[in-house]
C-alpha cells in the first residue's frame, strides 16, 4: 500500500470517528436516548455515578485496546487505535459545548439526524477497513482464539447494551433509540457499498463475436463463457460482462444496434470488486487484431472509473 493510500485511509478513518461522535454528543445524548455500543455503557455510568459518558468510553476503550494489543499484537492494536483514541476524545469535546448540546428542539429530528451522521460516520471508518474500538474488540478476541463468527457476538452484545438501559429511560428515549439504531444501520450499509456497486450483463447473441469486439472496443471487459441451448442442445457462447450503472444505457445501445434480437438479462450488483472498481489498470489502446493483443497493463491510479 502506498503512502498517499495510507494518509487517505487514516484521515477518512478519522473523520468517520469525529462524525459519530458528534452524532452521539449532539444528537443522541442530548435527548437522552438508548444507544448501543460502549457509549451505552458510557450512559448507564454515567446515570448512576455521573461520570461523563466520553470518560468512560475512553477508559474502557483503552483497556480493550490494551488487551487486544497483548492477545492479537501490534498489527491489530493499530487497526484500532483510532476508533479507540479519536471517538471518546472529540465526544468529550462535543458534550462540553454547550451550544452544542440545542441543535434541534425536537427529538425525532434529533434521532434522524443522529442516525444519518453516524451512518455516515460509521460507513467511512468501515469502508477503509477501519474500527471504531470499543466492544468490537471481545468479539473480534473471542474470534481469533476459538472461532466464534463476530456479527451474531456483536449484534447479541449490542442487545445486551441497549436492554440494560430500558429500565433507566423513558419510553420516548427508547423508541427515539431504536430509530436512531434503525436509520444509521441503513445509511451506513448504503455508504459502505456506494461506488462498489454495479450492474452485471448476461449477453445472448447470434453475432457474439461482433458484439464482444464492440463491447471491448468500448472499453469494457468481457469474459466469454460456454453453453448449451436447453432446447435443441447446440453449442454457444455468451458474453459476461461488470460495468457501473451509468453505462448500462450505453451497453445496451451498443448491443441492440448490432443485434436487435440479443437477449440480454441485467443484474444489479451491490459490489463489485476488481480493476476498474475498485482498483485500476492503465488503459491500452483497443487492438482489433487479435494476434496483435497482449497481456502488458501496468498498474496505475490515473484512470476514470468505467
Amino acid at each position: 500500500m502506498n503512502r498517499k493510500k495510507i494518509y487517505t485511509d487514516v484521515l477518512q478513518m478519522v473523520a468517520g470517528n469525529i462524525i459519530c461522535a458528534f452524532a452521539l454528543g449532539c444528537f443522541a445524548l442530548p435527548f437522552n436516548m438508548v444507544v448501543s455500543g460502549m457509549s451505552g455503557i458510557g450512559r448507564m455510568v454515567n446515570f448512576y455515578t455521573g461520570i461523563s459518558v466520553s470518560m468512560v468510553v475512553g477508559v474502557c476503550n483503552f483497556a480493550l485496546f490494551i488487551i487486544g494489543w497483548v492477545m492479537l499484537g501490534k498489527k491489530f492494536a493499530a487497526s484500532v487505535a483510532i476508533g479507540t483514541f479519536v471517538y471518546p476524545t472529540f465526544l468529550g469535546i462535543f458534550q462540553n459545548i454547550e451550544p452544542l448540546q440545542h441543535l434541534v428542539d425536537d427529538p425525532l429530528l434529533a434521532a434522524i439526524c443522529a442516525g444519518i451522521l453516524n451512518g455516515i460516520g460509521l460507513g467511512l471508518v468501515i469502508r477503509v477497513g477501519g474500527s471504531t474500538g470499543g466492544t468490537d474488540i471481545p468479539p473480534i478476541i473471542l474470534n481469533r482464539k476459538f472461532g466464534w463468527k463476530v456479527a451474531p457476538m456483536l449484534y447479541a452484545l449490542d442487545v445486551v447494551v441497549f436492554i440494560i438501559q430500558i429500565p433507566v429511560t423513558k419510553t420516548n428515549g427508547v423508541i427515539l433509540g431504536i430509530l436512531y439504531a434503525l436509520i444509521y444501520s441503513i445509511v451506513m450499509n448504503k455508504l459502505i457499498v456506494m461506488e462498489q456497486g454495479g450492474i452485471q450483463l448476461m449477453i445472448f447473441s447470434e453475432k457474439v463475436q461482433e458484439v464482444n469486439e464492440k463491447l471491448l472496443s468500448m472499453h469494457f471487459g468481457t469474459t466469454l463463457l460456454n453453453g448449451t441451448g436447453g432446447y435443441m442442445h447446440e453449442d454457444k457462447q455468451v458474453i459476461y460482462c461488470a460495468a457501473s450503472s451509468r453505462n448500462l444505457s450505453r451497453i445496451k445501445r451498443a448491443v441492440l444496434a448490432i443485434d436487435e434480437k440479443a437477449f440480454i438479462t441485467i443484474t444489479s450488483m451491490s459490489e463489485i470488486n476488481g480493476n476498474g472498481f475498485t482498483w485500476y489498470f492503465r488503459h491500452e489502446e483497443y487492438e482489433p487484431a487479435f494476434q496483435d493483443r497482449h497481456d502488458g497493463h501496468e498498474e496505475g491510479d490515473s484512470i476514470a472509473k468505467l
